[in-house]
């Protein structure tokens, strides 16, 4: 069976290590230009990732992750693997069988993020201006 895109003539671009379908210029004829492109990208990564985010202990099993309040009714927090392993909550899930990927959040780390919002320790809000200057 023949699929639509089969029939696109797609345009050959350069890439790394010779020719054929890309689907972002690898800029190898100019390392100038590719450096900027990589310290953007970077920058943009790290934005995402961490911009705004405060690390913030659990009061119950003392796991850090990192917290960012966007409004009063949002809350992005980042899990790393030694909080996850730290977790009373989410140990007691896996060893009954659950997924705890599957549970809304840990009801003690909550309530250690509220603390942390009325202690001022997280903004409660996405500040006016971007900490990082993206805005």
């Amino acid at each position: 069976m023949t699929r639509a895109i089969d029939d696109i003539d797609t345009p050959t671009v350069s890439t790394v290590g010779g020719t054929g379908w890309a689907k972002a210029p690898d800029f190898s004829g100019d390392p100038e230009r590719a450096d900027r492109v990589h310290r953007a990208t970077a920058r943009d990564r790290d934005h995402y990732l961490r911009g705004g985010m405060t690390e913030i202990e659990c009061r119950s099993c003392h796991a850090c992750v990192m917290v960012k309040k966007t409004s009063p009714h949002h809350t992005s927090v980042q899990w790393n693997t030694a909080a996850r392993a730290r977790c009373d909550v989410l140990d007691e899930i896996r060893r009954i069988g659950g997924n705890p990927a599957m549970m809304r959040t840990c009801p003690r780390l909550s309530a250690s993020i509220d603390h942390g919002v009325a202690e001022g320790i997280i903004p409660a809000e996405s500040p006016e201006v971007d900490p990082d200057g993206y805005w």
